[in-house]
């Protein structure tokens, strides 16, 4: 009959457009999940690290085609722990990349010197302050007078430490006498002159390099190594050098008081680094 004829004819017709729009989804769906495995992904900032910068809460989107290539020297990154404690499940971990391979880097109280130029701590990087129990009073009025938060409350009886970025050091020290200033001490910062290890070379073995580039070495190596006391000993010979087969990084968190990074890490190779952080889309409360 016409009419049965007619509707098999449009049922055809639309699951051949349901099957058309299908794949199209699907293509589309397959684009998308290569693009963030491969390009671009979002990441949830998990921890104070990176304060005032990026805080706990805030979603960033990461750059990963720049995973495994040249960085610049103060990018933010997210990378994978590069433990071998951590190799079955490896968290992620976000700092800035202060040293490049190759690069010398010797960091202090000031900053960090990279080939012999003074690099200054970011601009709203954290570090910690004490003061004297006498002017612990008026010193919280100060800071509230000024808006600066009190990141970290403590309870009366401890010495009163306060985390504050460059910017709001200098603003409080211009509003105190000269007197007072010297009641407010910044914590020494703890100081380390390392070279960062670049592809093909080889470097000689110091107590740094045994520190920092330990995990390094030993993912590295294809024989067994020991460590007794401070020299290295691929398969039970002693040797004063070791011949790097990657690039690595060196990365310091902003908030070094509440941070994992590379002095807790060691050296960071290319192979462990997901991206850098391209912008935050989402900024937490």
């Amino acid at each position: 009959m016409p009419g049965n004829s007619n509707i098999t004819n449009c049922f055809l017709t639309s699951l051949k457009k349901n099957r058309k729009t299908g794949t199209v989804m699907i293509a589309l769906v397959g684009f998308v999940l290569l693009i963030r495995h491969f390009c671009i992904g979002s990441y949830r900032i998990s921890t104070h690290a990176m304060e005032e910068a990026l805080h706990k809460g805030d979603y960033v989107l990461v750059n990963k085609l720049s995973a495994g290539k040249r960085l610049n020297r103060n990018e933010i990154i997210i990378f994978k722990s590069p433990l071998l404690r951590d190799r079955d499940r490896r968290p992620l971990i976000v700092s800035r990349c202060v040293a490049l391979p190759g690069d010398t880097i010797h960091v202090g109280s000031a900053g960090y010197t990279i080939n012999g130029v003074l690099y200054p701590r970011p601009p709203q990087s954290l570090a910690s302050y004490t003061v004297r129990r006498e002017i612990r009073e008026p010193f919280v009025k100060l800071l509230t007078k000024m808006n600066i938060p009190i990141r970290e409350p403590q309870e009366p009886g401890e010495i009163p430490v306060f985390i504050l970025t460059p910017f709001e050091e200098y603003q409080i020290r211009e509003e105190m006498s000269e007197k007072v200033n010297k009641l407010f001490v910044r914590k020494k910062t703890e100081s380390y002159l390392l070279v960062v290890p670049r592809k093909g070379e080889t470097y000689r073995l110091n107590q740094g390099f045994l520190i920092a580039g330990r995990e390094a070495m030993l993912a590295e190596s294809a024989q067994e190594i020991i460590f007794p006391g401070k020299q290295l000993s691929p398969d039970g010979t002693e040797t004063e050098t070791f011949t790097f087969g990657k690039d690595y990084y060196w990365a310091l968190s902003d908030n070094t008081e509440d941070a994992v990074d590379s002095r807790h890490v060691g050296f960071i190779s290319a192979d462990h680094i997901i991206g850098k952080v391209w912008f935050r889309w989402f900024k937490a409360l």
